[in-house]
């Protein structure tokens, strides 16, 4: 049997909004967070992170085609130096939602910056960002 499951074009919208009400469900914007290192298991505390980025309020919106389209309010600055490795979005109360991997472009990999090693008093800015459901 294969492991491969496609869902109904409205229950992507559905499972798309049900995030982006997540993100947004705190008085205080959702934001993006960068950090070095490997990712703690099962949504664990993470150390601090490299850089912040603080998403708009609502944080994005969906497209036709169930894309969870995220807008970024502001640049974030570089507050350690690393090598931004995984990412993770949480509510404005900071409440995890999902965890992700940092890469190159081309890399694969579900956030792709021009440069991983990240060094303080840089900004980095969200210029595009999209959830898609499979």
């Amino acid at each position: 049997m294969s492991d491969v499951i496609r869902y109904a074009l409205a229950v992507r919208r559905a499972r798309a909004l049900a995030v982006l009400n997540t993100l947004d469900g705190a008085s205080k914007p959702a934001k993006l967070l960068l950090y070095g290192g490997a990712p703690p298991p099962d949504f664990g505390p993470a150390a601090s992170a490299l850089v912040e980025i603080v998403l708009s309020k609502p944080s994005g919106t969906i497209s036709d085609t169930a894309e969870l389209i995220l807008t970024g309010a502001t640049e974030g600055m570089v507050s350690a130096a690393g090598r931004a490795a995984w990412a993770r979005l949480v509510t404005g109360d900071g409440q995890p939602v999902a965890d992700m991997d940092v890469g190159l472009p081309g890399a694969g990999a579900a956030v792709e910056l021009p440069i991983v090693d990240l060094q303080p008093g840089a900004l980095v800015r969200l210029s595009g960002a999209k959830l898609l459901e499979p």
